[in-house]
C-alpha cells in the first residue's frame, strides 16, 4: 500500500510540536451534555459508501460519552433551524495548507508565491451555542484514504481530549513524558513494513532497543482495531497548529499518543511516498527523554 504525501521543507526533530488543539474547558463540558452529530459524506461513490460505513460502525460501537447521531449536511441544516443548543457537530473535509515563499523578480521587486502544498484530511468538532458554531478541537490525518483503524483513532482522540479538558486537566498536564517513555519501553512497538524503505528494515534494531514487530497492513489494522494490550504502533498525523506532518507512537489499548517525533530526511520536491520520508534512525527519539520533553509540550489552548 502506497501513501503519497506532499511535503515542503525540512524540520529537525527538536522543533516544538503539538498535535491537536486542546479544548476549552467550558466547551468540553458542553459537548458532554450535548448530542454528538457525526456528518456523513454525500454521494454514491464507493469511497463515500466506505467512509460512511466505517465511521458509523466505529462511533456506534466505540463512542460512549454521549448520544450519537449520523446526518448529512442538509439534515444538519434542517436540525439547526429548530435547535440552537444541545448539539455538537463532527464535520469532515479534505484540507490543504500552502507554504508561501518570498521571491524577487529581475527588477528587484519582491513577491510571494505558493511553493509547496500539504494535503490532509480534517475532522473538526464544533459546539452549538445559541445557534452559533464554536470550534472545540480537531483531529487531522495526512491523507483522505481512511480505514476503520483511522476512525477508531479519531474516536479515541476526541473522547480523551474532551474528557480531560472537561475534568479540568490543563493542556500542559495532558502528557506525562516519564510515564509515556516507560510505557513505550514495556510495550511491543508495531511497525508497518510499508512505512519504511526496504534497506531500512534491517536497521531498525540498531536504533530501537526495545521490543518491536514488523507487520503487513492487515496485521497493523488488527492490532489497532483489537485494541491489543501491551502493544503500541506508529502513525502519521497532520498537526494543524504547526502545518506539519508528524510521526507519533500510539498506545494500542486506548489510543493515547505516548511519543511524538517529526519527519526527518525531507527533500525538496512534490509528491513523495511515506517510506521515502521516514527513516529508521528517528526511532531513537521515540524514547529520548530530551526529545519527548520538547515534542510533548502540548501547546497553547485554542
Amino acid at each position: 500500500m502506497k501513501y503519497l504525501i506532499t511535503i515542503c521543507f525540512l524540520f529537525c526533530y527538536a522543533s516544538s510540536f503539538s498535535q491537536y488543539s486542546y479544548p476549552k474547558k467550558e466547551y468540553a463540558q458542553l459537548v458532554l451534555k450535548s448530542k454528538l452529530v457525526v456528518t456523513l459524506l454525500e454521494g454514491e461513490s464507493e469511497y463515500v459508501a466506505n467512509m460512511n460505513s466505517s465511521i458509523k460502525e466505529i462511533f456506534t460501537n466505540k463512542w460512549t460519552d454521549t448520544e450519537v447521531l449520523f446526518l448529512t449536511q442538509p439534515e444538519i441544516d434542517n436540525l439547526r433551524k429548530v435547535h440552537k443548543n444541545g448539539y455538537s457537530f463532527l464535520y469532515q473535509k479534505a484540507g490543504e495548507s500552502n507554504e508561501r515563499r518570498f521571491g524577487e523578480d529581475n527588477l528587484g521587486e519582491s513577491y510571494t508565491y505558493n511553493a509547496f502544498t500539504f494535503s490532509n484530511y480534517q475532522y473538526y468538532l464544533n459546539i452549538l451555542i445559541d445557534g452559533k458554531n464554536h470550534f472545540v478541537t480537531g483531529v487531522d490525518f495526512g491523507n483522505a484514504n481512511l480505514m476503520k483503524a483511522d476512525h477508531l483513532f479519531l474516536c479515541q482522540q476526541l473522547s480523551k481530549l474532551i474528557k480531560a479538558s472537561a475534568e479540568g486537566k490543563k493542556s500542559n498536564q495532558y502528557f506525562n513524558v516519564k510515564n509515556n517513555i516507560e510505557q513505550l519501553k514495556n510495550s511491543t512497538l508495531v511497525l508497518p513494513r510499508f512505512m519504511f524503505r526496504e534497506k531500512d528494515l534491517d536497521k531498525i534494531g540498531n536504533y530501537y532497543d526495545y521490543p518491536f514487530q514488523l507487520v503487513d497492513l492487515q496485521g497493523y489494522q488488527e492490532v489497532i482495531l483489537n485494541e491489543e494490550s501491551g502493544n503500541s504502533y506508529v502513525k502519521i498525523i497532520w498537526s494543524r497548529q504547526h502545518h506539519l506532518y508528524v510521526w507519533v507512537v500510539v498506545d494500542a489499548t486506548n489510543g493515547s499518543i505516548i511519543s511524538i517525533n517529526s519527519f526527518g530526511g525531507v527533500h525538496f520536491g512534490s509528491d513523495q511516498t511515506m517510506n521515502e520520508v521516514i527513516k529508521a534512525k528517528y526511532l531513537k527519539y521515540a524514547t529520548s527523554k530530551f526529545a519527548q520533553k520538547v515534542n510533548n509540550r502540548y501547546g497553547r489552548k485554542l
